[in-house]
């Protein structure tokens, strides 16, 4: 009986995970890359599109910005958030970029707005005028919270690259020192990760960057470390509970994974 399961399991698993399948070849460089919480994969392009992939490889949705948007976050992948500072611009996306919207980022809210990510039914300012990170309702006038970056020293704003929520916590990636996280309130935490990382991601619990030939994983709330190796050094490595997606210049390789 046990072998019938184990014959009867063995043939569901190719329909439940995708095979390893030819590699996709975008038109540009690939300059950022995220899953959304489906396990969608989206990728950012030099010319300034946006694309959107399923677990097998195919199109969901395109859409062109005139440059990179400087922060893309994916959500839940009903609709997905960008913010592009060249205009102090932020706005959603649909699913499948059929609908995106465009609002101007209020001045009230920031001096010299660098990054601008979302949380629920608000948002989340990095405001390089005065090094404060603050918080308001996207409907509101307001600032709800404001906390001054007292432990980060002023340096080049160029290596704040990336700002994102997580279950409640505020990350933001430092170029030069790992991802700086924060809680509710905006209160520094911790430091997680280490110097030069390009981009980061998370998995259940952990969050995860590529090093290498090394999908590196570090707990969030033990900063327990653990590693896993990849069969080249890829620019991007993006995971969910089935799929692999690994980024490297124009090409997008998708392949089976377990966690």
């Amino acid at each position: 009986m046990r072998s019938l399961v184990a014959a009867i399991i063995a043939l569901l698993i190719p329909i439940l995970v995708p095979a390893q399948t030819k590699p996709i070849t975008l038109d540009a460089q690939v300059v950022w890359a995220g899953v959304d919480r489906a396990g969608d994969l989206f990728v950012v392009v030099a010319t300034g599109e946006v694309k959107k992939f399923d677990k097998n490889g195919k199109t969901i949705g395109s859409h062109r910005f005139t440059s990179p948007p400087t922060l893309l976050d994916p959500i839940d992948g009903v609709r997905s958030f960008y913010y592009q500072r060249n205009g102090n611009r932020y706005g959603f996306m649909s699913y499948d970029f059929s609908t995106v919207d465009d609002k101007e980022l209020d001045p009230s809210f920031a001096i010299n707005p660098w990054l601008v990510c979302p949380a629920l039914h608000e948002l989340w300012i990095l405001d390089s005028a005065d090094f404060t990170i603050k918080k308001t309702r996207m409907n509101s006038m307001a600032i709800s919270l404001e906390s001054t970056l007292k432990h980060l020293p002023e340096k080049k704003m160029e290596d704040y690259v990336a700002l994102r929520e997580y279950q409640n916590y505020l990350f933001l990636l430092d170029r030069s020192a790992g991802v700086h996280v924060f809680n509710p309130l905006g209160r520094y935490v911790r430091t997680l990760g280490e110097k030069d990382m390009t981009y980061f991601s998370f998995l259940g619990e952990e969050l995860y960057y590529i090093k290498d030939k090394e999908v590196v994983f570090i707990d969030l709330y033990t900063q327990e470390r653990r590693t896993l190796a990849q069969d080249q050094a890829y620019q991007f490595v993006l995971l969910n509970d089935d799929t692999r997606y690994g980024v490297l210049g124009k090409e997008i390789h998708i392949a089976p994974f377990k966690p």
